[in-house]
């Protein structure tokens, strides 16, 4: 059974890739305050600027990408003061955007982008204002249960999701750290990175106790992106960069 939906899910993508290859040039990008379209794809931006709502043909979220940093002092979400969204430039083949997010102990720099192929891509820039112990940094992506049917990566090929995914970054398994989760309509993939485009990213693998964790939570299939424990210096920057591709488009 797995075999055959394995090859299902194959021949839609690679269908859906030979019909973007016909279709090019993209259409241009439209932007109307926060909300960026393309043919058969929308992104919502936040006012922290990551990710509110994306949708193909379904919604692909149920609420906003969000990232949670806990201090370690009171084991409590840092709140952060959302700074102003601004619009770096307007392209008919891409837009990016930045917003800088600020606390009384660090600072969040974020710089989205997107392209007219549907690929997004995500600076985030951690700084830190004083001396500061962290519990974890991690990102939540709280999937639809409609647009987490099927997952590629992780150790996972082409199959329906089970349960609950757990991995762990480790040299061996870094190249099943490109994600795709979805139906045969749609989907997401995503894909963890740091400002060195090292193949293990070092803010995210954290030495090794950094991980996706995958599993319903509520109404939805929450993909836990985790790095753990962070002891921080006053001026000491991390980055938590990472890379996403609104699919049935499937040009690596």
């Amino acid at each position: 059974m797995k075999h055959t939906i394995a090859l299902f899910v194959v021949l839609l993508l690679v269908k859906n890739a030979t019909a973007q290859k016909n279709t090019k040039p993209y259409a241009p990008l439209v932007v109307k305050e926060k909300s960026i379209t393309l043919p058969g794809k929308q992104l919502d931006v936040n006012t922290d600027g990551f990710p509110a709502m994306i949708q193909t043909s379904f919604d692909l979220v149920t609420e906003p990408i969000h990232f949670h940093v806990i201090n370690a002092l009171n084991h409590k979400d840092i709140k952060w003061k959302n700074g102003a969204f601004n619009y770096t430039s307007q392209k008919p083949d891409k837009v990016s955007w930045s917003v800088k997010n600020t606390s009384d102990s660090l600072t969040m720099d974020v710089d989205g982008l997107i392209k007219a192929d549907g690929k997004l891509a995500y600076t985030v820039k951690i700084t830190a204002l004083n001396d500061i112990n962290l519990d974890n940094i991690r990102m939540h992506i709280p999937f639809t249960t409609t647009a987490a049917k099927f997952v590629k990566g992780l150790g996972q090929k082409e199959e329906l999701r089970p349960e609950a995914i757990e991995w762990k970054w480790s040299t061996d398994k870094a190249a099943e750290a490109k994600v795709w989760v979805g139906d045969v309509t749609g989907g997401l993939q995503f894909e963890l990175t740091d400002n060195q485009h090292k193949k293990i990213p070092a803010s995210w693998a954290n030495d090794g106790h950094g991980g996706i964790h995958i599993e319903q939570k509520g109404k939805a299939i929450l993909a836990d992106n985790y790095s753990g424990e962070h002891h921080l210096k006053k001026g000491d920057v991390l980055y938590y960069n990472f890379s996403m591709l609104i699919t049935p488009d499937t040009k690596k």
